[in-house]
């Protein structure tokens, strides 16, 4: 059962990354091959059994005896489990083993329906299910699901052998127009009207460069003339600045030296 873990992380590893993943889809048939209780009847299908690695004296997953009720495994519950429990040679851990390969065989089915190789990789596979949902004690439920399974397999790959039909459209051949005595700059043109109308759109452009270059020699001549005041404006003040200190400093001179007021002391006497 490590090994369905292990196969649903690949499902939902694959979902992500889009990768194809050979020895999961292997994996999972050779589970199939191993539900079933006689020699598969294709000659491919044989010579794969051949490389199964379940090596059991009967097929592992054939169910022998009618299963009323098919409950999902419960892996933690199964990992606990020693080795000659009795419960992995019993019919309900066989449909409920199944029932968890062919859900993660849909899954696979629905990442990979986009590959051109999909007929060869999973019509096989269809077969095989077809074949196993025949076994004699197999109960209905897995039935239905195996056939659902095959059928959407089939669905799948007529759609792309329907896309394999559809020829490729060829490239679009234009051949080259070469004009005698090329002149730089005229029009060739056949249509006056289109020939026209591109002219005035080239006066439109060149008109409008025209007027957005004078606009910015405007803006210069404003900007120039807005710094020029600015300039005087500066000037004017520096120099009344310079004048009001020149005269502060002259009155403390003239306080300090003594001779602030000497006329008004002696009027007073």
């Amino acid at each position: 059962m490590l090994a369905d873990l292990e196969n649903g992380v690949s499902l939902e590893f694959t979902k992500q990354s889009r990768k194809f993943c050979p020895e999961a889809i292997m994996f999972l048939r050779t589970l199939l091959m191993a539900a079933t209780d006689q020699k598969v009847a294709s000659e491919q299908d044989s010579q794969f059994y051949h490389l199964m690695e379940l090596k059991t004296l009967r097929p592992l997953f054939c169910i022998h005896d009618g299963v009323d009720d098919i409950n999902p495994l419960n892996l933690l519950r199964v990992m606990e489990m020693s080795d000659d429990s009795p419960f992995f040679s019993s019919d309900n851990f066989r449909a409920s083993a199944l029932v968890t390969v062919i859900e993660t065989l849909r899954g696979f089915v629905e990442i990979y329906d986009g590959l051109s190789s999909f007929p060869e990789i999973f019509l096989p596979i269809a077969t095989l299910l077809q074949e196993v949902s025949q076994q004699k004690h197999m109960p209905d439920a897995l039935k239905d699901r195996f056939n659902q399974v095959s059928q959407l397999i089939k669905k799948k790959a007529g759609e792309t052998h329907m896309l394999r039909k559809q020829k490729p459209l060829p490239i679009k051949l234009v051949n080259p127009k070469f004009e005698e005595n090329f002149v730089k700059g005229r029009d060739y043109d056949p249509d006056r009207e289109r020939a026209e109308r591109k002219k005035l759109q080239k006066l439109i452009k060149r008109e409008a460069k025209g007027a957005a270059r004078e606009l910015r020699k405007h803006n210069h001549f404003l900007y120039e003339a807005k710094q020029r005041a600015k300039e005087l404006v500066e000037q004017e003040r520096a120099a009344n600045y310079g004048k009001a200190i020149a005269f502060l400093q002259d009155q403390e001179h003239a306080f300090k030296s003594g001779q602030l007021g000497k006329g008004s002391r002696k009027r007073k006497r």
